[in-house]
């Protein structure tokens, strides 16, 4: 298993690790949080088949970085002051 707990194939799986670091750069936070939040997202999903992996291409790095940073929060409308999703 790696990481993040979830099933993947390289591409996805480094798809992912992309994901952590956009967190990381735009957030202030350190890897291992970043990896946490995901693996409090995602962990145990399957991404390895190419139907399950469209999940994750649905969205950019940007998006996914913010959506699991904000949770259901509308961080993307305009004026929106969005607070980060606790933490562990």
């Amino acid at each position: 298993m790696n990481e993040f707990n979830v099933t993947a194939g390289d591409e996805e799986l480094e798809y992912i690790r992309q994901i952590a670091r956009e967190m990381t750069s735009a957030f202030g936070i350190d890897p291992d949080e970043a990896v946490g939040r995901i693996r409090r997202f995602w962990g145990g999903q399957e991404f390895a088949s190419k139907y399950a992996a469209m999940a994750l291409w649905h969205k950019t790095v940007y998006s996914w970085a913010r959506h699991i940073y904000y949770g259901g929060q509308m961080w993307w409308l305009d004026g929106a002051a969005p607070e980060p999703d606790p933490y562990p």
